[in-house]
């Protein structure tokens, strides 16, 4: 099934808010929290990869099973974190997949629930 993907679609206010929102929920598996705001408002993608990226290195540093646990919640292939752990900012582009990942969750929701 090939899905169309409209680009402004995805930078809609509304699109942003509920990955923002998707980003929340998953997160709050393993306990952690975003600004209140954070559900609210919408963040530039560089926002949302620093609060993401400050998260996901907190996480790490103090739950590895969390931290596992949550990559797994996201559906991060774990094929990726060799790569990326050979990067300089290891959190940093673990934000970016994660953020692609709950965009396209979010992506698909729409996509399916308009087709239904």
């Amino acid at each position: 099934m090939y899905l169309e993907i409209n680009h402004s679609e995805l930078q809609s206010v509304d699109f942003i808010l509920k990955t923002q929102r998707q980003i929340i929920k998953d997160f709050g598996t393993a306990n952690i929290e975003f600004p209140t705001e954070f559900q609210s408002i919408p963040y530039s993608t560089e926002q949302i990869l620093n609060e993401l990226s400050v998260r996901l290195r907190i996480l790490e540093s103090s739950d590895s099973r969390g931290f596992s646990q949550l990559l797994y919640q996201i559906d991060v292939p774990e094929s990726l974190l060799p790569e990326l752990t050979k990067t300089d900012d290891f959190h940093m582009h673990l934000a970016e997949v994660i953020l692609k990942r709950e965009a396209y969750k979010v992506y698909l929701r729409q996509q399916f629930s308009s087709n239904a």
